[in-house]
């Protein structure tokens, strides 16, 4: 999911509703993230000063749902910079204009967290690390596994998930050795050594076939 669509998600649900579809969109209206990343786009700087002066009462809570996203272990490492930078550009942009700053210490302090347990997890550079451990994955299935899912979520913890192809068992349910599961975890260790929390997930057409949990 892209970190349009999460602002775009989250902002349905803060609004209530009134962007699904069937509904009428004169009904509500659009809401102030989805308005100021719009402008945010455009790159229009005074469009987006203009939203967040005539809407300011709503920057708070709007700020709040994106940190509140950003910090869900459903988002990934892009997620949450997408949505820590648009977050912490309205809240500087508020901080201009009511004096308040609180809003954006809290958001800069939210992100530093986020920032810190990846560091903690593995280094600096997640991404490069996750996509290492995928294609050494994806090389010990020997091309019967696919990495659906591998990120570390907002607590630190490694979630990974594969998908195993179903003709892989022939006529039987995929089965996947223990010896498997344990070369699954070496691959791990070799790159997120520092990594104690977190699982593996197997599963074959919607069906669970093993977890191993890291240790």
């Amino acid at each position: 999911m892209s970190g349009k669509i999460a602002i775009f998600m989250f902002s349905i649900i803060m609004a209530g509703g009134a962007m699904l579809p069937g509904r009428a969109k004169a009904e509500e209206p659009v809401s102030v993230g989805n308005a100021f990343i719009a402008a945010f786009d455009k790159k229009d700087q005074a469009g987006m000063a203009n939203i967040i002066k005539s809407r300011a009462a709503e920057v708070p809570e709007e700020v709040k749902g994106m940190v509140d996203y950003a910090i869900s272990p459903d988002a990934n490492p892009q997620e949450q910079d997408f949505l820590f930078n648009i977050a912490g550009t309205m809240a500087q942009m508020y901080s201009k204009n009511t004096g308040d700053e609180r809003l954006l210490a809290a958001v800069r302090s939210s992100y530093q967290n986020v920032i810190d347990k990846r560091k903690g997890a593995g280094g600096g550079d997640s991404k490069e690390i996750l996509d290492k451990i995928k294609g050494d994955l994806v090389a010990l299935g020997n091309g019967e596994w696919h990495v659906s899912v591998i990120r570390i979520d907002a607590e630190g913890a490694l979630d990974v998930e594969i998908d195993v192809k179903e003709s892989s068992g022939g006529e039987l349910t995929p089965q996947i050795q223990r010896s498997k599961t344990e070369e699954a975890k070496k691959i791990v260790a070799k790159h997120l050594p520092k990594m104690k929390k977190g699982k593996l997930v197997w599963t074959s057409a919607g069906v669970g076939l093993k977890t191993a949990f890291l240790e």
